[in-house]
């Protein structure tokens, strides 16, 4: 009994020696020697018939990722590479991330120069074949976007996409997203566009207060910034706070002196709280700035008869009426007729009666 224990352990121990030097399996052998030759084409069939059998080969995943990588298929080399990650996330470590940031690279390039920035130039012009450039730059993008997710611009862009799209919600949570990850230092005008871009969101989805707060955001780094000055002046305004909206549309002038947007809303502000001469002041400078523009001509009109000082509506409204079009003389008709009749020069003013 003994004698026939001993040959049947030696027999398992001969058979399990056997068996750790089995060969490596052929098709992953063949696999290599195509690569080596540069036939690709084959070696992805050898692969194929290795993962069917063996989806978790480490090895063959590796290799048929670095396939894709080399034909730049880049969502299969994503998949690959993220199978090899799972069964370890060592192996092959740095040769993974070297490619796959070359595949983020090409991505985010196409992503962005090739389809979005021209699905932006012809918006106007054709937005529909614009719109298929978008959905084209997103399915670039948010792959770029899994292969490297800490990336502020890749992350901006896909909601500006979304947003482009009409899918607020989502451009809502990638510009939250993407701050995360950028830099007023680096990033300037992105990373400011991304705390409008919400700012105007909340707006429209009448979260005022976190509208205003991500205007603050922006004021913290950039103090100067005309847009986010702007929309805080008018947040100010609705909410009836002038001593404070006012503020912002000096900061706007001090660095912008001759905006006629500006000093036409800071204009139209003073006239609600009253101060007449500071509000003709502002629509002063915007007519000598813009002699043409109908709007300013008729408040500065407006204001003048308020002041009773007829005779500067008169000068200002009379050589100035025949250039006007006809909505801006329709409004302007009466305020010129008043003064002429307070200046006693009533039978001037029957030639400004609407026929």
């Amino acid at each position: 009994m003994r004698k026939l224990l001993s040959a049947s352990v030696i027999v398992m121990i001969v058979a399990v020696i056997l068996q750790s030097c089995a060969p490596a399996n052929p098709h992953l052998t063949e696999a290599k020697i195509s690569m080596n030759r540069d036939d690709l084409q084959k070696a992805q069939k050898e692969l194929a018939v290795v993962l069917e059998t063996q989806p978790d080969n480490i090895e063959a995943n590796y290799l048929e990722g670095y396939i894709h990588f080399k034909q730049e298929v880049w969502n299969k080399m994503y998949d690959s590479f993220t199978k090899v990650k799972q069964l370890d996330p060592e192996y092959e470590k740095a040769n993974i991330e070297n490619m796959s940031l070359k595949g983020f690279g090409a991505l985010r390039g196409t992503g962005i120069n090739e389809k979005f920035n021209a699905g932006v130039q012809i918006l106007s012009a054709d937005p529909e074949k614009a719109e298929k450039l978008f959905q084209l730059a997103l399915k670039d993008l948010d792959l770029a976007d899994k292969i490297k997710n800490d990336d502020f611009i890749t992350k901006y862009i896909i909601g500006m996409i979304h947003l482009q799209l009409g899918d607020k919600d989502k451009a809502e949570e990638l510009f939250i997203e993407s701050l995360k990850y950028g830099d007023f230092s680096v990033d300037g005008g992105n990373y400011v566009s991304a705390y409008i871009n919400l700012s105007n969101i909340y707006t429209e989805k009448g979260e005022t207060e976190k509208a205003f707060e991500m205007l603050n955001k922006i004021l913290e780094f950039d103090p100067e910034n005309q847009d986010a000055l702007l929309q805080t002046a008018k947040y100010y305004e609705s909410k009836e706070e002038y001593d404070k909206a006012l503020p912002m549309y000096d900061k706007m002038l001090s660095s912008d002196p001759e905006n006629v947007d500006i000093l036409f809303n800071q204009g139209i502000m003073y006239k609600k709280i009253g101060k007449i001469d500071e509000a003709i002041t502002n629509f002063e400078k915007i007519v000598q700035l813009k002699p043409e523009d109908g709007e300013a001509t008729y408040f500065l009109g407006e204001f003048y008869g308020q002041k009773e000082e007829y005779q500067k509506a008169v000068d200002l409204l009379d050589p100035k009426f025949e250039t006007l079009s006809p909505e801006w003389q329709d409004k302007v008709r009466d305020t010129l007729q008043i003064a002429l009749v307070k200046l006693g020069r009533a039978k001037d003013a029957q030639k400004y009666m609407k026929k």
